[in-house]
C-alpha cells in the first residue's frame, strides 16, 4: 500500500459480483459461491482486509498490513482479530490465533511490498468451505482477483471477482516472492485477496498487496506509473505456509500416578 489513496482503479474495470460472474460463465450462482467460498474478511481493530483459507480449513493467508499498522504495531489486542466467512447461508466468525502469525515483516509499510504477506492459524476450522490450493506461477498470464470487499465499488460490501492479468513479474529481494504487476482494479478492503488461475478451480498463485500511481485518485489505463501489484506464493512466503499447515507437535502427557509407579518399580 502506498500514498494517501485507498486503491487504484484501472480503466476497463471488470469487477463482477459472483452472481454476475456465474451468469457470464454459464454456471450456477451456487457453483460460483462454492468455488470461491474460501474467501473471507479479516477484521483487526478498525481495519478490514481480505483473506482466504489456504490448504487447510484453519489456515489463512493475507497481507501483513492486515495485522500491523504504520507504526509496526498490532492493530488489535492479541486474540481480538477475527476471520469472517460466509459458507452457504451461514456466517462463521472465528478468532485468529495472532500468536501463530508468520509474516514477511511486522512493519510492512516501511518495507518493500514483497514482504507484505501473512499466514495464520484460526482458533478452529471453518465448517463446509473448501480451502484454496497453491498452484505453480507462470507469467505473464490471465488470473482472477477474488476479494471479499472493495470499498467504494458500486457493489461495496459484496464479494467480487475480476478477470485480469499479470503483466510483469520481478524479483526485488533474494528469497522473497516475486512482485506481480497486475492490471486488476481494487478498492480498500481488497488487500490480501487471492490471485487465482482461471482454468483450475481453487488454484491460488499469489495475493494482492498494494499499488503505485502518479494519479491515484483518477482511473486510467495500466501503465508503469499506474498499476496494482501483488506477490507470488514462493520463497519465504511459501515456506511460512508450509510450516503453518504442517501438523502441530503433540505434547506427551504422563500422569503423576504413572510416573510414581515407574519410580517404585
Amino acid at each position: 500500500m502506498a500514498g494517501g489513496a485507498s486503491a487504484v482503479t484501472i480503466d476497463g474495470d471488470g469487477r463482477l459480483t459472483l452472481a454476475d460472474f456465474a451468469a457470464k460463465q454459464g454456471e450456477s450462482q451456487a457453483s460460483a459461491e462454492k468455488r470461491f467460498g474460501a474467501t473471507g474478511i479479516v477484521t483487526c481493530g478498525t481495519t478490514h482486509s481480505t483473506a482466504q483459507l489456504t490448504i487447510r480449513a484453519d489456515v489463512i493467508t493475507t497481507a501483513a498490513h492486515a495485522f500491523y499498522d504504520r507504526r509496526g504495531r498490532l492493530r488489535a489486542n492479541p486474540g481480538d482479530c477475527v476471520f469472517t466467512i460466509l459458507e452457504g447461508a451461514k456466517v462463521q466468525a472465528i478468532k485468529i490465533r495472532t500468536g501463530s502469525l508468520r509474516v514477511g515483516s511486522v512493519d510492512p509499510y516501511a518495507e518493500p511490498g514483497v514482504k507484505d504477506w501473512a499466514v495464520a492459524r484460526l482458533s478452529q476450522p471453518v465448517q463446509g468451505a473448501t480451502p484454496y490450493q497453491i498452484a505453480p506461477l507462470s507469467t505473464p498470464g490471465s488470473i482472477f482477483l477474488v476479494a471479499n470487499r472493495h470499498e467504494g465499488w458500486v457493489h461495496d460490501g459484496m464479494k467480487a471477482i475480476e478477470a485480469c492479468a499479470i503483466r510483469q513479474a520481478a524479483r526485488r529481494i533474494a528469497n522473497a516472492p516475486r512482485e506481480l504487476a497486475i492490471d486488476c482494479s481494487t478498492g480498500q478492503g481488497a488487500s490480501g485477496s487471492a490471485l487465482m488461475l482461471p482454468g483450475a478451480p481453487g488454484s491460488m498463485i499469489g495475493i494482492y498487496v498494494g499499488w503505485r500511481s502518479s494519479h491515484p485518485q483518477a482511473a486510467g489505463p495500466y501503465a508503469p506509473n499506474h498499476l496494482n501489484y501483488g506477490l507470488a506464493i514462493e520463497g519465504a512466503f511459501r515456506t511460512a505456509i508450509e510450516a503453518t499447515v504442517a501438523p502441530e507437535p503433540q505434547i506427551a502427557h504422563t500422569s503423576i500416578a504413572a510416573a510414581s509407579l515407574s519410580r517404585l518399580d
